[in-house]
């Protein structure tokens, strides 16, 4: 809750300092607000007393060691990102206020996420969530891409919306409580109506599986993330995608838990088509953000092992993980990215041809950004899937198989960028150049991929 207030308070803060004419001083602000309320964060997480907040909004959130560690993922990559914002909003001038609150404003609503205990407050947070990245995908009106982006982007959140909505009112009409517990006891005692139950299951699984972009509910994301402004894509692709997740193991792990034998089949099925549609449809791909888009989706396959690997040991700690390592390669690949392709103005793969010679170390945080999403030991992104993997190999060891089978298959399109980079001839004069802010945070990315590789069973004793 700390991390929260603080988060608000930075956010109205930037919002007023944007309306002055010193604007150079906003992200030093927004850096610092959330470079305190991940500190709150690790605090409590690691010796702290969240205990009074949670006694005192113990009917809509609870600060666990769960929803700590969730925040913590979430807020080091938006500091990730501020830090990136230094070059990718160098162009906006009066609106660059307006984007720091609204990134932060979202983010809150991540916090509210991790830590529900009610379904009202899960609603809430993504609406929190979901809002201000609406006007952000659409933060440059003279791009017609990102207004289609932010169209596509609000059309489709508001059917999710009012999907995961009608769910929640379903639930609510056989269970008779929006409480997590309460729901759970219900199911568990027979004390709910069946049919009501499992279509209000059923609604929230696609209200969901829209939010994280999971396949057949995906077809917004290629567009959406292509037409956004960079960061913007960026915070897209890590910091929402982690707290839906997040969300949707939570809810499922705690209200929907006796009622497994019913949404397991559901999520399997959803699973399967989410990683081989996603990783097939990347293959063919020529533009990096496209790509970067459908890999997202393919991780949201991914991820969804965790959700069915509920009940067995070990399968929270492995999201978080997951997510964590997903995360610092996403963020150091986007670094890269923004650095190559806005000077120049072109996204394709061919930008990145001869990049090793023009600028080593890009190339390498790249690469190694690549490898990680891979899955290619002895990256940390090895260790991610071999602990999900593991997670739900006892429950699904064919589901398993398929995503071994995939992830193999992504190896392909990760690798056309490496391939680009140290064995094509470049064929263009492009000047690539890395600004101190893009430096900075693909180091850090590169030292914390680094780390976890050396100790990634460091990552679960944190829940």
């Amino acid at each position: 809750m700390t991390a929260l207030l603080i988060l608000f308070a930075t956010a109205i803060a930037v919002l007023f300092a944007g309306l002055t004419k010193n604007r150079q001083f906003l992200q030093p602000i927004a850096l610092a607000g959330s470079l305190m309320a991940l500190g709150a964060t690790a605090y409590d997480l690691l010796g702290g007393n969240p205990n009074p907040w949670n006694d005192m909004y113990a009917s809509m959130f609870q600060f666990t060691p769960f929803a700590l560690a969730f925040s913590g993922v979430t807020l080091l990559s938006t500091v990730l990102i501020i830090g990136l914002s230094g070059w990718g909003f160098r162009n906006l001038n009066e609106t660059l206020g307006d984007n720091y609150g609204l990134i932060l404003f979202s983010l809150c609503g991540a916090l509210c996420m991790f830590s529900f205990t009610n379904m009202t407050m899960l609603f809430l947070g993504i609406e929190i969530l979901s809002i201000p990245l609406y006007v952000l995908a659409g933060s440059q009106r003279d791009n017609l891409s990102g207004n289609e982006a932010a169209l596509k982007y609000f059309l489709m959140g508001a059917f999710a919306t009012g999907i995961l909505l009608f769910g929640i009112a379903l639930v609510y009409g056989a269970t008779a409580s929006f409480d997590l517990e309460t729901i759970a006891s219900a199911i568990g005692d027979g004390r709910h109506s069946a049919g009501m139950l499992n279509a209000g299951i059923l609604l929230i699984i696609i209200g969901l599986s829209f939010k994280v972009s999971a396949v057949p509910f995906h077809f917004w994301a290629p567009d959406v993330y292509t037409g956004s402004p960079n960061l913007v894509t960026a915070f897209m692709a890590t910091v929402v995608k982690t707290a839906g997740f997040a969300a949707f193991y939570r809810l499922f792990s705690i209200g929907f838990a006796p009622a497994e034998d019913f949404w397991s089949l559901p999520i399997t099925a959803i699973a399967a088509l989410t990683m081989t549609v996603a990783n097939v449809t990347a293959i063919f791909q020529t533009d990096f953000k496209r790509m970067m888009a459908y890999s997202s989706i393919s991780h949201a396959g991914y991820l969804l092992l965790a959700v069915l690997a509920i009940g067995t040991t070990g399968s929270d700690r492995a999201l978080l993980f997951y997510t964590l390592t997903y995360s610092l390669a996403t963020i150091c690949a986007f670094g890269a990215y923004i650095a190559v392709s806005e000077p120049n103005n072109d996204g394709s793969f061919s930008a990145f041809n001869g990049l090793s010679k023009k600028q080593p170390l890009l190339a390498a945080v790249l690469a190694i950004a690549m490898l990680s999403l891979a899955g290619i030991p002895p990256t940390t992104g090895f260790f991610g899937k071999y602990f999900l993997f593991t997670a739900a190999f006892a429950k699904y060891p064919w589901l398993i198989v398929l995503a071994v089978i995939n992830s193999a298959i992504s190896i392909y399109y990760y690798f056309k960028i490496i391939i680009a980079m140290y064995f094509t001839r470049e064929e263009n004069d492009y000047v690539v150049s890395i600004p101190s802010g893009v430096r900075w945070v693909v180091l850090a990315g590169l030292l914390l991929i680094a780390l976890l590789t050396f100790i990634p069973g460091s990552v679960y004793a944190l829940i």
